[in-house]
């Protein structure tokens, strides 16, 4: 071994010290994280979701959705999920009593999730309680979903919306209709209203309103009167409501 002068091993170490420092990804963030495959860095981000879902969670070799008991389960490789799982790491939380069930299936890759109810013979089979993308109708064009979210005795339904539009201040319009598997109202109900934010064609902010027919229709008028030589050209907002 080459014999080094205390001033040769301090500038030898203030070197392999500056090469260390800036390695590729030595900022941390170009490290690929962990999988269940591979080790690997875990981001910020996923620690935070992770370690919480770690309090409760447990492994499991029972890989049968259909047959895990009550609880919170991690695992790969699952069976009788729904028909997009590939495999990959997921969260099947089991709730309920008895003979009656309730499967929440979480896919940890995409945070899609899944829910199935099971009592005794009837099974409701899996339900996608993701967004659900729409075409708009009528000359709308935008941003329309809704999600449906089992809420065991009650289902939640959401939409939310962005879309371009022309509308006449005496105009009423249907631009949407809810998919099929989304609970209508009674038909002899009155139609449900929900406020949305509006822009007209000289950009003025005004209000508007769109309401939920029996057939499951969202429709959308005006309710500002003070500008009847302008157009509405914009329609954006939020609502929820139970079935």
């Amino acid at each position: 071994m080459e014999k080094m002068t205390v001033q040769e091993l301090s500038q030898a170490t203030r070197k392999l010290k500056a090469k260390f420092d800036a390695h590729d990804g030595g900022n941390g963030d170009a490290h690929l994280p962990a999988t269940f495959e591979c080790d690997g860095f875990e981001s910020a981000a996923d620690k935070v979701v992770i370690d919480s879902w770690a309090q409760t969670a447990r492994t499991t070799t029972e890989l049968d959705v259909m047959n895990l008991d009550f609880g919170r389960w991690i695992a790969t490789g699952y069976t009788n999920g729904p028909k997009t799982y590939d495999g990959h790491a997921a969260m099947v939380t089991v709730s309920g009593q008895g003979s009656f069930k309730h499967i929440n299936f979480m896919s940890i890759a995409t945070g899609q999730t899944f829910v199935r109810d099971v009592y005794a013979t009837h099974d409701t089979g899996w339900a996608d309680t993701s967004w659900v993308s729409l075409v708009p109708t009528n000359g709308f064009t935008g941003k329309l979903q809704v999600k449906s979210n089992d809420m065991q005795s009650t289902r939640l339904i959401e939409v939310q919306f962005d879309l371009t539009c022309s509308i006449k201040s005496s105009d009423t319009i249907t631009f949407g209709t809810l998919p099929a598997g989304f609970p209508p109202l009674d038909a002899a109900s009155e139609p449900m209203y929900f406020p949305c934010r509006g822009a007209l064609d000289d950009k003025t902010n005004v209000l508007a309103s769109v309401y939920l027919t029996a057939g499951n229709e969202l429709t959308v008028f005006r309710t500002d009167g003070a500008y009847p030589d302008k157009s509405l050209v914009a329609i954006s907002g939020y609502f929820s409501y139970t079935r």
